[in-house]
């Protein structure tokens, strides 16, 4: 019985980690990156970041580059500690408070938990390409050093389109992580009532 409560331990904290992490990255991190200088705006103008362009891409790469390392493996570990349940309590009748078995609630709880990947790749993908790729922009030209470079006018503007599409896209994606993260809010919930359930 002790790995049945070690799973329940890893897959319902594992959820709970990483929705609450990238929960943070939505709510805190990304507004945070996103707030205008302290100075006096002039009515009817939009407000923009109060570090450069190039710098806030940079920093939203470093804060997915972190929650990469960390939450998809965790969610993971989450996934298959709910798989592991759902074939330990194949035999074992399923909670009186719903009409269902463990392996169903179990299985439930593991795909939820992992909806998170084809989230991040079929909904994500385009505005993470798109802000790695401004992120990287500048990284070769900065490697063979800058001093006597000209830009075209026509460089020129293009930059600068890209560089006014950076502060929504930064903010796409917080709105983007939050909706990620209910999957594992959902597998946290599952994952909570499936110990309430067993006792």
């Amino acid at each position: 019985m002790t790995d049945i409560v070690v799973a329940q331990m890893i897959g319902t904290l594992g959820c709970g980690y990483v929705a609450g992490g990238m929960m943070g990255h939505s709510l805190v991190t990304i507004p945070i990156l996103g707030i205008a200088a302290r100075h006096p705006s002039a009515t009817g103008t939009r407000q923009t970041p109060g570090t450069p362009i190039a710098h806030l891409s940079h920093q939203w790469e470093e804060t997915y580059d972190r929650g990469l390392y960390i939450y998809p493996t965790t969610a993971i570990a989450s996934s298959l500690a709910s798989c592991y349940l759902a074939w330990a309590l194949r035999d074992a009748p399923g909670p009186t408070a719903v009409n269902c078995s463990w392996s169903s609630i179990y299985i439930t709880a593991a795909l939820t938990t992992a909806g998170l990947v084809p989230w991040t790749l079929l909904v994500m993908w385009p505005t993470n390409q798109k802000l790695k790729a401004h992120a990287a922009r500048d990284d070769a030209a900065v490697a063979e050093g800058t001093k006597g470079m000209v830009v075209s006018e026509q460089e020129k503007a293009k930059r600068a389109r890209e560089d006014e599409e950076v502060p929504a896209l930064v903010q796409k994606w917080g709105e983007l992580n939050f909706y990620r993260s209910l999957f594992s809010v959902a597998g946290a919930v599952i994952g909570f009532f499936g110990v309430v359930w067993m006792k």
